[in-house]
């Protein structure tokens, strides 16, 4: 699996750039396949890449919706993908190229908080809600 990381920095101050690079330099042997970091004021969130199935191939993390002012962050396995996407209303064209973690940002876009409860699989998230200034973290159900 992969690896997420980030920073939040409660004084205001913008995350280093430095910072989040030593943070991906050292979870790079969990992520080898590509390694990537944004920031947005006093928020920094990154991902480093480890593709192990079809949807990996599409995989782009940091994941931004600029539309809904939200960035995710997420390590995951999503067993559910044919129920999330009806539920979500995303037709099978386009599910077929479509990351677990995109399910993950339509999932928090229609559930908000309660998105979890509507995942199957082995996740970890986080979710830079810059609206309302929110960090969202949310793991499976056994902490996998």
């Amino acid at each position: 699996m992969s690896a997420i990381f980030g920073i939040l920095r409660f004084d205001g101050a913008p995350v280093s750039e430095r910072d989040l690079e030593r943070m991906g330099n050292a979870l790079a042997p969990r992520g080898p396949d590509a390694r990537r970091f944004v920031t947005q004021g006093p928020v920094g969130l990154g991902h480093c890449l480890l593709r192990v199935n079809h949807e990996d191939l599409f995989d782009r993390q940091p994941l931004r919706d600029a539309e809904a002012d939200l960035t995710l962050v997420a390590d995951c396995r999503l067993d559910n993908r044919d129920h999330l996407a009806a539920a979500l209303q995303i037709s099978p064209q386009q599910l077929r190229d479509m990351p677990d973690s995109a399910l993950i940002l339509h999932s928090y876009k229609k559930w908000g908080d309660n998105c979890a409860e509507h995942l199957l699989g082995d996740f970890a998230f986080a979710i830079w809600d810059e609206g309302a200034k929110r960090l969202v973290l949310g793991r499976d159900h056994m902490g996998q």
